[in-house]
């Protein structure tokens, strides 16, 4: 088993990373939801794929301490909110959020009493050992296979990661019918601060975009999903 890697190293495969995905050499992605989306066949993650979703983790596991010290906790967090219902209706708000620990010790942007529960807003803080990527950040650091696809609770899942303006990962949830095909239902996209910028406010590891995306029901156009977008304004 491979030692983890320390932040120091970090640093230095990530500038490594950050010069080589400069250059022509590498793939650049976009991922966008359709709820045509067809579920792929089950197989390792590319190379390419590989080496973002290591940029992130260990910007994650920088961001996990970070968050942790005296300098973040209890410090507020800005984001804006964009929700979109299956009626097309469109509501902008903003949330002001309060770095905290809940009551597993798990690191949340905490919202105020007055904040209105009919608002989405996703607030747990993704790290290397809490969220979408802690088993994989795991294998990252182990050097293990990673596999495209995996089950959650009879739920297939199946990750991607991209390269748009940020280091990103897009999750498909895909729901089995009764014929045994699978269609989708659902999708969970996030992009990721993962280069180094110590202009005030540039935090690395920082979940600088997310977005949920749902299929609507049959009482709606079938080309329909809601959705709703979250991005960090400041701190």
């Amino acid at each position: 088993m491979k030692k983890p890697v320390s932040l120091k190293t970090f640093i230095i495969l990530t500038s490594t990373m950050i010069i080589s995905s400069c250059g022509g050499g590498n793939s650049v992605f976009k991922k966008t939801f359709s709820v045509d989306a067809l579920i792929s066949e089950e197989h390792p993650i590319a190379n390419d794929e590989r080496n973002i979703a290591t940029r992130i983790c260990y910007a994650y596991q920088s961001k996990s301490k970070n968050f942790r010290s005296s300098g973040f906790i209890g410090t507020s967090f800005i984001f804006s909110g964009k929700k979109t219902d299956c009626q097309n209706n469109i509501t902008n708000y903003q949330i002001n959020s309060i770095l905290k620990y809940d009551d597993n010790n798990q690191l949340i942007y905490s919202t105020p009493s007055t904040f209105d529960p009919n608002l989405k807003f996703h607030k747990k803080v993704q790290t290397d050992n809490s969220g979408y990527l802690a088993q994989l950040c795991s294998k990252i650091i182990n050097n293990e296979p990673i596999s495209n696809t995996f089950d959650q609770q009879g739920v297939k899942v199946q990750l991607s990661f991209f390269r748009e303006g940020f280091d990103g990962f897009l999750l498909q949830y895909f729901i089995k019918q009764p014929d045994n095909t699978y269609k989708i239902d659902s999708a969970e996209k996030l992009k990721i601060r993962t280069q180094i910028d110590f202009t005030n406010g540039k935090i690395l590891g920082m979940d600088e975009f997310y977005s949920a995306q749902k299929v609507c029901g049959s009482q709606f156009d079938k080309n329909k999903f809601s959705e709703f977008e979250q991005n960090f304004i400041s701190r």
